[in-house]
């Protein structure tokens, strides 16, 4: 937890608060993973991010957006809550297929007493005819959340400081993945990888695509990006970063078959694959996972990874 209580600057773009807000969901409700609803910037009944609390309520957010956009025609975040827009969130809300306990409308403006005081007015005739209740949070909220946790501090706020659009920030997670991938488990001949050290990476590499996390061979994190594949902001991308995790877990999958079957074995700590039709199929599938990565890098304007024919 953060030693000294510090203020924020909001972050001016949607999808920089809708990803703050995943987080300080995860925090608030205990919810490891928030889910985000419908496209970007598109609410899909009027909820972004659906929560699974850990006491066992759903929970809906919708994050407030400004009408207008800035000069690159990126969507804006915040603006102030007035009586209508809270009225009108909460019927769209009611439209969801998911049975709420709680609508939340999340703005980055200051608090506002008068549209808190309606809200808990709301809540209470609501819960009187076994409706969900009706919260707002104000950027107020979301400092606190960000004082009361350092891992969200690190995670959200301080690609937020540094202004960067939707696109950088996928490049910048892209850029993690193929850091991650530029190993020996990814370079190296199967038949010179240390096994232990081989499953391992595999297993590190699959964190990465899930959570952002990087760790070193001692478990110990030396990178951390937004989250995982599910964050990127790009349709196409994350679809590919999909097909990469994929690609990647039917890889281990074969290989943990194949060493039960006894078609992969170890001597002295390195792998052994005496039949070489079944390091061939090996082979390709690692090959498979290399290429379809190197193809989110170059969709992203990065440079490609080697490609190695062993």
């Amino acid at each position: 937890m953060p030693d000294l209580t510090q203020g924020h600057a909001p972050p001016a773009y949607w999808q920089q608060f809708e990803d703050l807000t995943v987080g300080a969901a995860r925090v608030v409700f205990g919810d490891p993973t928030p889910q985000k609803v419908g496209r970007q910037g598109q609410s899909q009944n009027g909820l972004d991010v659906l929560v699974q609390a850990e006491d066992g309520r759903t929970i809906g957010i919708q994050c407030k957006q400004r009408d207008e956009r800035d000069a690159d025609n990126v969507l804006l975040a915040g603006g102030a809550i007035t009586v209508k827009a809270l009225t009108d969130a909460v019927r769209r809300a009611e439209s969801h297929p998911a049975k709420l306990d709680l609508f939340i409308l999340a703005t980055t403006a200051k608090p506002d007493r008068a549209i808190q005081n309606k809200a808990a007015a709301m809540a209470a005739a609501r819960k009187k005819v076994g409706k969900f209740g009706v919260l707002t949070w104000s950027w107020g909220d979301y400092d606190a959340v960000l004082n009361r946790d350092a891992r969200l501090q690190d995670e959200y706020y301080r690609t937020v400081a540094q202004g960067l659009t939707a696109p950088e920030r996928d490049q910048k997670l892209l850029g993690l993945f193929a850091v991650a991938f530029d190993r020996p488990a990814f370079r190296d001949p199967l038949s010179c990888e240390h096994a232990d050290n081989f499953k391992q990476a595999l297993i590190d590499t699959q964190r990465l695509l899930a959570t952002g996390d990087l760790l070193d061979r001692e478990g110990r994190r030396v990178q951390r990006a937004i989250g995982g594949v599910r964050t990127l902001n790009d349709d196409d991308l994350r679809l590919g970063a999909e097909a990469l995790a994929g690609e990647l877990n039917d890889f281990r999958t074969t290989l943990l078959r194949a060493e039960r079957n006894g078609d992969v074995s170890q001597h002295n700590d390195w792998l052994m694959i005496p039949n070489f039709a079944v390091q061939q199929a090996l082979e390709d599938k690692r090959r498979r996972v290399v290429t379809t990565l190197n193809r989110l890098l170059l969709a992203a304007d990065l440079a490609p990874l080697p490609q190695h024919s062993w």
